[in-house]
């Protein structure tokens, strides 16, 4: 079974097996710091289900509880809708896939050139193959379950759910509660899915049904369309693109898995569209591995790029700043990266804080947005989010410990964060990331070698004032040979590394600052052929020799 847990601590699963075809579990809602989560976790999978009272939620958790200690137990399968009849319980959902002839007529598809794919809670018109379509139809489906679980106040089952599972005492557990009945609940309308063949189909279809260019339409992975009721995706299984179909995704369950009022409107409209986004963007971080998944949490991908502007462009753009914005005034907007990238840190921090009536605020918040019904006290915004969100970000080692990252990175910025030698041991290797940034730990070159054992996939690295970082890098930076940026500012390596970077054609920005360069090195330098922009400050190469660098290399940013 799949374990879900928010806020980076994660727990056991009882069934290690494939996650394409796992259930979705039990959510927690654990501390985002609290000390010994993961053994707090797995004495006590109840722990963390929010304390304020929404009736059925405790229960319909504990429904999920039970199914991970009996991944077969019929029951609780049938009030779920699962397939039943799995001596290993691991069918996530029933998929029927027909020759198609019934999609809408504005896609503009002749029948029979696509296949119509049935699942519980979505029908799917794909134009990809078998597999592929069935791979994006499971992890539909495993997507639902865990945002049913975490949401539960605004989905539209939750009425159903509370009148099953209403309380009996003379029922012990769910499963006794639900045996011999016929308790299953139901989907009032199932959402449409649009999956094309790649993404050049992808691209030319948004741009026929929506207007736009179709450049524009493809520097993007997914859509969801409110007006036509409709997602839309292409079968790319990278991790970007896995969180886009995420994100949008979210989008659709709360516009169409709800008994939102919304009608024609645009949630967010008017204000207050920082959190629509925010909470699409903390749902891409979601991650299923090993038997679990988790969303949010420190290692969250989106939350690198926060902590980077945060920590080394000092921006911190308050949550008042953000609010007054509907979604015109965003789309407008010259600093989409800055808008999205704080909307999410904000969300995350709101979502993983532990705090019960920050938690509450947020429901409340998207209550309003998409026009949901719920019992829900009003309650004010939180205080001082600044000080939380920055907090929340600013990792130290105990925090390392104690939430282990579970997901594979690719991305890591711990700038700004009090984080050693001893922190970095608790990450396991990380041998895909394309982006890391350590600037200002004190570590050597065994923790870096410990943490990237071969460098192949870096394309951004800073080691921006690592005291003790030096030249015993050089062997291990020779296979870095994707490098597009290199920052060793106040380190102490010297022309050793320099010689390694030899082979390394694609290096287009190289900080050198207050290194032991010398003048032995710019031979090596000017062979490199992308390379745009240096900086030798504080470096013991002549001004001579600079100089000549300048005559020779005219189109290059120079000590910039």
């Amino acid at each position: 079974m799949v374990l879900v847990i928010l806020g980076g601590g994660h727990f056991a699963s009882a069934n290690d097996r494939t996650f394409a075809y796992a259930i979705a579990p039990t959510v927690q809602l654990p501390s985002h710091f609290e000390d010994q989560c993961d053994r707090v976790c797995r004495s006590d999978p109840g722990q963390g289900i929010p304390k304020w009272d929404v009736p059925g939620w405790e229960q319909y958790m504990q429904v999920w509880s039970e199914l991970a200690a009996d991944p077969t137990n019929q029951s609780l399968r049938q009030f779920l809708g699962l397939p039943i009849g799995d001596d290993t319980g691991q069918s996530l959902a029933a998929i029927r896939a027909t020759r198609g002839r019934s999609a809408p007529s504005w896609i503009g598809w002749k029948p029979g050139t696509y296949a119509q794919v049935d699942t519980p809670h979505f029908q799917i018109f794909s134009r990809s193959d078998r597999d592929k379509t069935t791979e994006v139809a499971e992890d539909l489906e495993r997507c639902y379950w865990v945002w049913t679980q975490i949401f539960f106040p605004l989905w539209e089952g939750r009425a159903q759910a509370t009148l099953h599972l209403r309380d009996d005492s003379s029922a012990g557990t769910m499963s006794d509660r639900l045996a011999g009945g016929r308790a299953r609940l139901s989907t009032r309308k199932k959402m449409r899915v649009v999956l094309l063949r790649d993404a050049d189909d992808y691209g030319r279809t948004l741009a026929r049904l929506t207007g736009g260019s179709l450049q524009a339409v493809s520097q993007s992975t997914g859509f969801y369309s409110s007006e036509r009721r409709t997602s839309f995706f292409f079968p790319d299984q990278s991790g970007d693109a896995i969180a886009s179909r995420r994100h949008e995704l979210v989008h659709q369950l709360f516009r169409e898995a709800t008994r939102s009022q919304l009608g024609g409107d645009e949630a967010g409209a008017r204000s207050d569209f920082w959190l629509v986004e925010g909470i699409a963007g903390y749902f891409e971080s979601m991650h299923f591995d090993n038997g679990f998944a988790t969303v949010g949490g420190w290692d969250s991908p989106r939350l690198q790029f926060a902590r980077y502007r945060v920590f080394a462009q000092q921006q911190v753009v308050p949550l008042a700043a953000l609010r007054p914005d509907g979604q015109t005034q965003v789309q407008q907007r010259g600093d989409l990266a800055q808008f999205y990238a704080f909307a999410i840190a904000y969300t995350h921090w709101m979502m993983d804080s532990g705090d019960v009536a920050t938690r509450r605020w947020i429901y409340q918040m998207l209550a309003d947005l998409y026009r949901i019904k719920i019992d829900v006290e009003t309650l004010n915004e939180p205080t001082d989010p600044e000080r939380g969100m920055v907090a929340m970000l600013r990792l130290d080692d105990a925090t390392l410990a104690s939430n282990p990252a579970g997901r594979t990175l690719e991305q890591l910025c711990l700038r700004g964060c009090l984080v050693s030698s001893k922190g970095l041991s608790q990450l396991e290797p990380a041998e895909r990331l394309r982006w890391l940034d350590l600037t200002g730990l004190p570590i050597n070159g065994d923790d870096l070698r410990r943490l990237v054992k071969s460098p192949e996939s870096l394309t951004q690295l800073s080691l921006e004032a690592c005291p003790m970082i030096d030249d015993a890098i050089a062997s291990w930076l020779r296979s870095a040979k994707q490098l597009e940026e290199l920052d060793l500012s106040g380190t102490r390596c010297g022309d050793l590394v320099l010689q390694s970077l030899a082979e390394t054609t694609s290096l287009q920005t190289l900080w050198l600052t207050d290194t032991q360069v010398t003048d032995k090195s710019l031979e090596i330098l000017s062979r490199l052929p992308q390379l745009e922009t240096i900086d030798l400050r504080g470096t013991a190469v002549s001004a001579e020799q600079i100089a000549r660098l300048q005559r020779q290399h005219p189109n290059w940013k120079l000590n910039p």
